[in-house]
């Protein structure tokens, strides 16, 4: 069993803010703008798939950047990595906003998704660096269940901007956001254990990628938890199609709508955070698997056999969002604390999974939608059965119970 421990003293009030920024900062970068994305596609003269891709790429060079920033920052220390990141996140932000056409706005959005990728991933770093086992899982479902606010208020801070301006003032938004979480890594401590020890080496990339990946505990961790997010941003991809086109929500209201939905969340990393002590990392995960199979299942059944309506509708995806809340931090730091001495590198590896099934799911239901919730619902459940296979892995044998 790994050891419950935690190392140093607790980040300060300013530093957990950073952390909060830098663990949000794919969510913003995603949410903010989603109620623009009929719009944009009008804009520019794009159907609904070319306009989904402004998500899929950036969830692609998301996951590539992870494999950067991570082991950089094992080289180089979190704070420095940090802030490179985010100044070029910052610069992607400002091309997204005054692209011209589709092609730009998709570059752009490479470029902000690869940046991006050093939020997340150093802010996990930074969570192993303090804390191990049980703690670090507790800490970063606290961290989640803060984070979640900040993408609860986006999709509603983005709905209103369409009331006065359009899309691009959207992504105004974000190199706000990018500006403010630069300034604000002053506020952090270095806690990298490793910087300097060995030589950078693409290779040495490679070799941890191999080495996780080949870790049956760390590959149930990455279905757990991945494939459970790719589900839920399977709808974060169709969202606005969905609820804009088919349920006829106006878009300055879709806002509140996405809301409903991540608090699921924020639900879900609340009672985690509660739970892990009471009950351990096992059940809580457990529960979480089966929120989210429950919920896409819902989800199905109304695509299939029922019409479907609003409330109807955000209450399945709230289930699959609470399976997430349940689920995310939990296999994170669990599949993290398998690699102690490479946390980064670990890090990297978890989101570069994470976010491929992620960004495959989008790019799926954005190829297949058809002005149905066929196409969503059906991606959603396989992703929270990957999810339970995921389980299986880590509890459904022996050598999974010997772990629990």
């Amino acid at each position: 069993m790994t050891q419950d421990r935690a190392v140093g003293a607790a980040p300060s009030l300013a530093a957990r803010a950073v952390l909060i920024a830098l663990t949000a900062c794919a969510a913003v970068s995603t949410d903010l703008y989603l109620s623009g994305i009929p719009q944009l596609a009008r804009d520019l003269g794009v159907g609904p798939s070319d306009a989904q891709l402004t998500l899929s790429v950036f969830m692609v060079a998301f996951g590539f950047g992870q494999l950067v920033f991570g082991p950089l920052s094992d080289h180089f220390g979190r704070k420095p990595v940090a802030a490179a990141g985010f100044a070029i996140y910052s610069t992607g932000a400002l091309a997204c906003m005054l692209a011209p056409d589709i092609g730009t706005l998709l570059a752009a959005r490479g470029l902000q998704g690869f940046a991006a990728a050093s939020g997340p991933v150093i802010a996990r770093a930074i969570v192993r660096d303090r804390f191990a086992g049980a703690a670090a899982a507790r800490f970063m479902s606290q961290l989640a269940a803060a984070m979640a606010v900040v993408p609860l208020l986006a999709p509603v801070l983005g709905s209103w901007l369409l009331y006065w301006l359009d899309w691009r003032a959207q992504f105004g938004l974000l190199l706000l956001f990018g500006l403010a979480t630069l300034a604000g890594l002053r506020s952090l401590t270095e806690t990298c254990p490793s910087i300097g020890v060995a030589p950078l080496a693409f290779g040495r990339v490679l070799a941890q990628f191999g080495a996780c990946l080949s870790h049956r505990r760390f590959l149930g961790f990455v279905l757990c938890g991945g494939a459970g997010f790719a589900a839920a941003f399977t709808w974060i991809s169709s969202a606005s199609w969905v609820v804009i086109e088919l349920l006829g929500v106006p878009p300055t209201h879709f806002g509140y709508t996405f809301m409903l939905v991540v608090m699921g969340y924020m639900v879900g990393s609340l009672a985690s955070a509660r739970l892990v002590p009471r009950i351990g990392v096992q059940r809580v995960l457990l529960l979480g698997v089966a929120a989210a199979v429950s919920g896409s299942a819902l989800l199905l059944m109304q695509a299939l056999w029922l019409q479907p309506s609003l409330g109807g509708v955000l209450i399945a995806v709230f289930g699959c969002f609470l399976g997430g809340g349940l689920c995310l931090a939990n296999a994170q730091m669990g599949a993290i604390s398998e690699f102690p001495m490479a946390a980064g590198g670990a890090s990297a590896v978890f989101g570069f999974v994470q976010t491929l099934m992620a960004s495959g799911s989008g790019w799926l239901v954005g190829q297949n939608y058809n002005g149905t919730l066929l196409p969503t619902a059906v991606i959603m459940m396989g992703g929270t059965l990957c999810a339970a296979t995921g389980y299986l892995l880590l509890f459904g044998g022996s050598r999974g119970q010997q772990h629990a």
